[in-house]
C-alpha cells in the first residue's frame, strides 16, 4: 500500500485487525481514498473513497446505532470536498466487510488538514471536530466545526470561533486521554491548549502556548500527543536539516517555559 500520511485502522476489543484505510500522495489533488479489509485486499466499495493524499485527512467512528457499522470521515484539503463520510458495513463480503454508501457530503469549503473523534461523556455517543482551511479565503479565522453521531445520525453543532487565528491548510488536533483537553498545533508554529466539554462538545479556556509566526523559518509543528497522564504535550517539528521532538508541561503555570527538547535527528525525510 503506497500511502504519504494518512492511514488508519480499527481493531476489535482483542486487538485483531478489522479493516484499514490510506489516501495516495501521488494523486495529490484527485480523490484517492482506498479501504483493505482484514487480508488486506481491497474491500467490497474500497475504491475511490474521499481523500487525497494529505496527512490527517481520515479518522473511523463507530456507529452508536449499529454495532456492525462505522463511518470514515475525510477532509479536503487541497480538493474541494470539504468534509465527507462513507459507511462500511461489517456484515458484508462474509464477514469481511463492505462499503456501503461512499462520500456523502457535510461540509463543501476547503479544510484544514486535521480531523478528530472523541468519545462523548456518555460512553455511547461521538464528537468530531474539523476545522476551515484559511487557504484562498480573504480572512484567517479560529472557527471550529463540531458534529455529533448519535444513533439518530450525524447531527452539525453551531460552530464556535475561539483561539488565535489560523493562517495555514496545515495543522494537528491531538486529545488528552481522558478527552478534557484538545491541542492544536501548525506549521507556522502555533502550539494551543484547550478544555472540552465531552457532554456538551464545547471548546473553552484557550492557552496560546506558542503564536503563529508572521514570518519564517517556520519550525514546521508536523504531529503532537499527549502522555498518558494527560500532563506532558509531546510536539514534533521537522526543517529542512532537523527533525526534533518537544516536551511541554501542560501542569505548569508557563507551559511555555517548560519546553525542552528530548530528541533530534538530522532530516529532512521529505
Amino acid at each position: 500500500v503506497v500511502s504519504r500520511g494518512s492511514c488508519v485502522s480499527l481493531a476489535d476489543s482483542n486487538g485483531d485487525l478489522l479493516f484499514y484505510a490510506n489516501t495516495d500522495a501521488k494523486e495529490a489533488g484527485s480523490i484517492s481514498g482506498l479501504v483493505w479489509n482484514r487480508n488486506h485486499e481491497l474491500m467490497v466499495g474500497g475504491d475511490s473513497v474521499a481523500g487525497s493524499g494529505w496527512y490527517q485527512e481520515m479518522t473511523i467512528v463507530p456507529n452508536p446505532a449499529d454495532v456492525s457499522t462505522y463511518f470514515l470521515f475525510s477532509v479536503g484539503v487541497t480538493y474541494q470536498f470539504g468534509l465527507m463520510y462513507s459507511i462500511i458495513d461489517m456484515k458484508g463480503d462474509s464477514g469481511l466487510g463492505a462499503v456501503t454508501q461512499k462520500n456523502i457530503q457535510l461540509l463543501n469549503f476547503l479544510m484544514v488538514d486535521c480531523i478528530l473523534a472523541i468519545k462523548h461523556g456518555n460512553g455511547r455517543d461521538w464528537w468530531l471536530l474539523v476545522r476551515p482551511s484559511p487557504v484562498g479565503q480573504p480572512v484567517n479565522n479560529n472557527t471550529w466545526y463540531p458534529f455529533l453521531i448519535s444513533p439518530t445520525g450525524i447531527s452539525a453543532i453551531p460552530y464556535q470561533n475561539l483561539g488565535s487565528l489560523n493562517s495555514t491548510n496545515g495543522g494537528v488536533f491531538t486529545a488528552s486521554p481522558d478527552g478534557s483537553q484538545i491541542s492544536f498545533v501548525n506549521l507556522g508554529g502555533m502550539i494551543e491548549l484547550y478544555e472540552f466539554d465531552r457532554c456538551t462538545g464545547l471548546l473553552s479556556s484557550p492557552q496560546n502556548i506558542e503564536p503563529e509566526l508572521s514570518v519564517g523559518p517556520y519550525p514546521y509543528y508536523w504531529s503532537s500527543e499527549f502522555s498518558s497522564s494527560g500532563r506532558y504535550l509531546y510536539v514534533s517539528s521537522t526543517t529542512q536539516t532537523l527533525s526534533k521532538l518537544w516536551q511541554y508541561d501542560t501542569w505548569s503555570a508557563n507551559i511555555f517555559a517548560t519546553k525542552t527538547l528530548i530528541w533530534q535527528t538530522p532530516g529532512p525525510p521529505w
